[in-house]
């Protein structure tokens, strides 16, 4: 008897040793699987995966053994098995049904693969990824649901830092499941997947600033059936009637801060920091002035070709220029302007910018370009406000909430407390190109989180001398005041629930006022107007009182500029 328990208990320490070494081997892989996804090192990551799939398999079945099984019931050393039981079966589970398929599914992935019927994109891929999703969901519930009956009250250490860690990265994976899959509900539904689609595509101009990027006068519309993708109209702010508002419903808020151009011209519909209202009039317009409805419309600046453009390579033009990712902002935002300089050639202008976009978005269709920069390029595109989309579809739309390509302000601070700084040019010019930007908030939110203050300045500075300003073009120059001055507007947005405690002119420049302190999108505001000459500088400062509640880490959003704006946060964190 004596000898057949220090046998099974030798068997058992054998069994522990291997379901040790397998664990760990496998948390390793999946470490550098992390890393092989995202720098898409499609090779590499076929291999890891067959690694893992060994690993994660000898760790599953040494835990799974009768003698193991029935050293469960022993106290103490019984929960610490049952513990790593669970643990192992459950990081199986997760590599052989998620996983795997997973990465299957992307080291076959060919953006050149073209439908045989349709010619359009191979959408086989967005299937995959719905059964994959499904799949993941169920697992991933069911491992919380086993990890939720551990006790690691009488746990040992190492054991108990283990189902620590295993629980966190579940929280964390079953989040980024969570959010992944309405994305790819949305990205069926985009590419035409059920039923033709048709989407107004918006080219911001970042050299003319609006709260959302840029004055908006280019259009494409673009179908797209099954993946296959065609341009199939155009337009440029002359081709709307402006003057006459568009019957959308807007929020008196929105009216009363940035005045009936918002819905009466639309080229500055993108005045307001809430890409929904945008949209909704740009889709209005070309209902009303192009007779056709679309489905949604997707906008784009110069910033995100630009980034595009890293990963396509240098574009020939129908007009001979080569737009490069080093050129494309100072080419499409001010040289072409040089090119075609006076007020009347501004369909010229316009004209120049859609043909350009146009040709980039037909590169991206063609799948040839570097995957791995591509996908960096649309993230810090969304991530920095120059890419957005919006649905005319209510359930769609829902499936956006909270994402940054939703173009939209976050309606609680729970998870993050943010401030928007936000500009637009009233000038009628073309000046932003030479416009420096930056803001610097102070808070008391660590210290006093149940009444925190928020202050925000904002520093404007043109970095034009009186010489280049009297030789600009007249379409970038104000066209009330040519080069002697320029007017920016500036909206400095608080945290929800707060209310506007000051609003000041620190530094005057020519002139700067304050224009207002009110509310929209459920946030208190305070407005300035700044009038610049060339070469001066101009400061504001927005006061903030927080109401009680909770607070995540504060974060400073605002109109992606040209010259990137500098913000600083002090306290950068609580932590």
């Amino acid at each position: 008897m004596l000898i057949a328990g220090l046998g099974c208990a030798a068997w058992l320490a054998t069994r522990v040793l291997i379901v040790k070494n397998d664990l760990e081997a496998a948390q390793t892989l999946v470490d550098q699987l992390q890393a092989q996804a995202t720098s898409f090192d499609l090779d590499a990551l076929a291999g890891t995966s067959d690694q893992l799939q060994t690993r994660s398999a000898g760790a599953v079945a040494g835990a799974d053994d009768p003698i193991w099984r029935a050293a469960e019931y022993i106290p103490v050393l019984g929960e610490n098995l049952s513990a790593v039981r669970i643990v192992a079966g459950s990081i199986d589970d997760i590599v052989q049904q998620v996983a795997v398929p997973a990465i299957d599914t992307l080291s076959t992935f060919d953006l050149g693969a073209r439908d045989p019927v349709t010619g359009g994109f191979d959408l086989t891929p967005l299937d995959k990824a719905k059964t994959i999703l499904a799949s993941a969901t169920t697992v991933f519930g069911d491992a919380k649901q086993k990890m939720s009956t551990i006790d690691t009250a009488n746990t040992i250490g190492p054991v108990k830092a283990a189902v620590e860690k295993f629980d966190g990265l579940l929280t964390t994976a079953d989040t980024a499941i969570t959010q992944m899959t309405p994305l790819v509900d949305v990205a069926g539904n985009v590419l035409g997947q059920n039923g033709p689609r048709s989407y107004l595509l918006a080219f911001q101009n970042n050299a003319e600033s609006t709260a959302l990027g840029g004055s908006a006068a280019a259009y494409s519309l673009m179908s797209i059936d099954n993946g296959s993708i065609a341009m199939v109209g155009q337009a440029n702010s002359g081709n709307f009637v402006e003057g006459v508002p568009v019957d959308v419903p807007v929020d008196q808020s929105a009216l009363d801060l940035y005045g009936s151009y918002l819905v009466d011209h639309i080229n500055t519909s993108t005045s307001r920091p809430d890409f929904p209202t945008a949209a909704s009039i740009m889709r209005a317009f070309w209902l009303r002035d192009q007779g056709s409805s679309v489905d949604g419309v997707i906008s784009i600046d110069p910033l995100a070709l630009a980034r595009i453009l890293e990963a396509t390579g240098p574009i020939t033009l129908s007009s001979g220029d080569v737009l490069s990712s080093d050129n494309a902002v100072s080419l499409l935002v001010n040289g072409v302007y040089m090119r075609y300089p006076r007020n009347e050639d501004a369909p010229l202008a316009d004209a120049f910018f859609q043909a350009a976009a146009s040709e980039i978005i037909n590169k991206i269709t063609t799948g040839d370009f570097d995957i791995k920069t591509m996908t960096r390029a649309i993230t810090e595109g969304i991530n920095h406000g120059s890419i957005m989309m919006w649905s005319a579809s209510p359930d769609e739309q829902a499936l956006l909430d909270g994402t940054p390509l939703q173009g939209t302000l976050p309606k609680t601070n729970d998870e993050k407390t943010v401030i928007g700084v936000y500009y637009r040019d009233t000038s009628a010019s073309k000046i932003d190109y030479y416009l420096q930007t930056s803001t610097r908030t102070t808070t008391d939110v660590c210290t006093a989180p149940a009444n925190p203050t928020f202050s925000t300045s904002v520093t404007l500075h043109s970095n034009l001398t009186v010489d280049e300003a009297d030789a600009l073009p007249q379409y970038v120059m104000s066209r009330d005041w040519l080069g002697e001055k320029f007017r920016t507007e500036i909206f400095v947005y608080g945290p929800i629930g707060a209310s506007v405690s000051d609003a000041r002119v620190d530094v005057q420049g020519l002139e700067t006022i304050v224009t207002g302190r009110t509310d929209d999108l459920g946030r208190p505001v305070a407005s300035f107007a700044a009038y610049l000459a060339p070469g001066e500088t101009t400061t504001v400062t927005a006061t903030f009182i927080g109401a009680p509640g909770a607070y995540g880490p504060l974060e400073v959003r605002g109109t992606p500029m040209i010259n990137t704006t500098e913000n600083v946060i002090e306290p950068p964190s609580c932590g």
